[in-house]
């Protein structure tokens, strides 16, 4: 190997360099180049081995989400079939309240006919008190069509002995105010036909009166007299609120 002498013109001294033949510098890139593409081939293939493994772990999380997701449709789904079957069932049961309500509402409205019914004939056969005579049982008003008119209805019993009948008139006083003034009307007026009594056990009476339309209503006081005299009874009634 030949060596090239140079001086150097600051120092005066020498510098001896080898040189590098072709041939070798050959070798060496050839080598460099095979330890690249070693790494490089090595590197390839653990990315393909990395991205298969993903591929492989996605694939798995994808069928187990699958599976979690048709789950949970299948429990939403029943939960559906539940709640369906719930609502139902509580339709049933309001349905059931409702008509047990209806029911229980008309038997009370029943019950309490059957008691007034009882007492009304308790009072005619046998009264508490066990006095006999003639009983004013009940008033009934109630509107009518056409303005401040009203239908009545006024139930007499005879109590306790029932030998002979009772005839007689009946007529109300109806107190209230009338222009600011205490007021009281009587029904039927003086120049009207009187209202007549006559059973022997028991009579409903009604009819129909009409009030002044400034007159406001506050109680009603309802009087039976006897003919002759020998008998009157009386009763006070609050006005019914509408």
């Amino acid at each position: 190997m030949l060596k090239r002498f140079k001086r150097k013109n600051t120092t005066g001294e020498l510098v001896v360099k080898p040189r590098v033949q072709p041939r070798v510098k050959i070798l060496i890139a050839a080598a460099v180049g095979a330890v690249v593409l070693t790494a490089f081939s090595w590197i390839y293939n653990h990315g393909l081995s990395m991205a298969g493994f993903e591929r492989e772990w996605a694939t798995r999380r994808v069928q187990t989400l699958q599976g979690e997701t048709e789950r949970a449709a299948n429990e939403n789904q029943e939960l559906r079939e539940a709640l369906a079957r719930a609502e139902r069932t509580i339709q049933m049961d309001q349905t059931a309240y409702q008509d047990l309500d209806r029911s229980l509402k008309v038997s009370a409205q029943e019950i309490v006919k059957l008691r007034e019914e009882l007492n009304f004939y308790r009072n005619i056969i046998s009264p508490p008190d066990q006095k006999s005579g003639l009983r004013i049982q009940n008033l009934y008003i109630e509107p009518a069509a056409g303005v401040n008119r009203f239908s009545y209805k006024l139930v007499l019993i005879q109590a306790l002995k029932h030998e002979r009948s009772i005839s007689g008139i009946a007529r109300f006083e109806i107190s209230g105010v009338q222009g600011g003034q205490d007021t009281v009307l009587r029904v039927p007026a003086a120049n009207e036909r009187p209202i007549g009594v006559n059973f022997k056990y028991f009579q409903d009476i009604e009819g129909r009166f009409e009030l002044p339309r400034n007159f406001k209503p506050l109680k009603v006081k309802v009087s039976v007299t006897t003919s002759g005299g020998t008998q009157e009874v009386e009763a006070v009634y609050a006005w019914p609120q509408a």
